[in-house]
């Protein structure tokens, strides 16, 4: 069943379908400039970037057209993979990379992924440990440092009460979906997409609201239905 409804099921087999030629026509034209330059060639990784945006976006879709959670589980190691070569010395300063990689480790929290792939993701959200408490609750599955600041603000530093609270406090997170999440992304290529008839918008989905109430074992029943929380990955049990 489709798990976003800003879109109709054709639509988002019709982005997949289009994500998968993209990144089986980019990936042959690696593989040919990885054979006719090296694999540390600018071209290359310029190639990296582009397909990790269609990595990225795929598996995003994928949930929100409603496969299978054990299908999208399976696909991040691909994503992972992406990240990994699309990775470059700036990536520390990057707002996307940033966001892409809290989600990526939000989702392997949710879906279990297992030792290997997650020490692989450790090693891409530790890239922000010292930057971000965030990454850090991530990382460690608490907040015993108590670290108080965040790379990204807006909206991030709105999850530090619930992080960091000794109690329940779900309405805070209730809060920051329903008031702060989707307009603190306003510099996000992906926002305000889904108006757009091409196939551009992967869904909304806030994967780090999740990962936090899997992480502190909350009672989600209250966001159940609330906009961008994802339910069914935070409930997925392998």
């Amino acid at each position: 069943m489709i798990r976003d409804h800003m879109k109709d099921a054709d639509y988002f087999e019709g982005f997949l379908d289009f994500h998968d030629a993209r990144i089986e026509k980019f990936e042959n034209v690696a593989a040919t400039l990885i054979e006719e330059r090296g694999a540390e060639d600018k071209g290359v990784h310029s190639l990296f970037i582009a397909l990790n945006v269609f990595y990225f976006s795929k598996l995003i879709a994928m949930y929100s057209a409603g496969r299978p959670l054990d299908e999208v589980k399976d696909f991040l190691p691909d994503v992972v993979n992406s990240m990994e070569r699309s990775k470059d010395p700036l990536v520390h300063e990057s707002y996307d990379y940033y966001v892409e990689t809290i989600w990526l480790s939000s989702i392997g929290i949710m879906l279990e992924v297992d030792q290997g792939l997650w020490s692989r993701i450790e090693q891409l959200l530790s890239i922000y440990h010292d930057q971000d408490a965030l990454a850090e609750f991530l990382l460690n599955r608490n907040m015993k440092s108590r670290k108080t600041k965040f790379f990204i603000n807006r909206p991030y530093s709105k999850l530090y009460g619930v992080i960091t609270s000794t109690h329940q406090d779900v309405k805070k997170l209730a809060d920051y979906l329903r008031h702060h999440w989707y307009p603190a992304h306003d510099i996000a290529g992906w926002h305000d997409t889904h108006g757009i008839d091409d196939f551009v918008y992967h869904g909304y989905w806030s994967f780090e609201s999740g990962a936090i109430v899997k992480i502190l074992g909350l009672d989600d029943n209250s966001l159940k239905d609330v906009p961008y929380y994802p339910y069914d990955m935070v409930h997925y049990k392998g």
